[in-house]
């Protein structure tokens, strides 16, 4: 106790940090959060769209399983826009909400997708569906997902429209 009495008396400071220090820590920490904010902005818009991929891809799922265990048709409507919404006959958990995620396709709008009571996709054409999904005027990958004739098989991927094909799955 002495000892620190003794210090303080000729005017030396025994801890804490002098102002350039802190100065140097709050620019260092400026420039790091300057560098990571638009990684975590970017990672937060994919993370959206590949949320709402897993929202299509499981309301398709979700439509085959119940007209295989039902025995029966079920549909769904894949509508092209923002804020749009699936609906269908056999979505027992219902309708989704895809957000500020833009979904296209190629078919007339909206697409109706009816799977029989085998879980078959049967498409007045013989070109499967592809669907993608993205965020008006940004940047981050889009999603897609491809949708077969005949038995209903779905695959999931990184659309690139001038790639053959234009779903590049996973």
């Amino acid at each position: 106790m002495h000892c620190e009495g003794a210090a303080r008396q000729q005017g030396q400071d025994t801890g804490g940090f002098t102002l350039p220090e802190v100065i140097a820590v709050v620019v260092i920490l400026g420039v790091l959060a300057a560098l990571g904010v638009p990684s975590l902005l970017s990672l937060w818009d994919q993370y959206k769209v590949d949320q709402a991929l897993a929202q299509v891809h499981g309301a398709l799922r979700e439509t085959q399983a119940i007209a295989i265990s039902k025995g029966k048709s079920c549909t769904i409507s894949i509508p092209k826009g923002i804020h749009q919404t699936l609906v269908g006959s056999c979505l027992v958990t219902g309708d989704r909400n895809l957000g500020e995620v833009e979904i296209d396709h190629l078919r007339p709008s909206p697409w109706v997708v009816t799977f029989n009571y085998k879980g078959q996709n049967r498409s007045p054409s013989n070109d499967p569906g592809t669907l993608w999904l993205s965020l008006p005027n940004d940047t981050v990958q889009p999603r897609c997902l491809t949708l077969s004739v005949g038995i209903g098989l779905m695959r999931t991927g990184n659309y690139d429209p001038l790639a053959t094909p234009q779903c590049q799955t996973d």
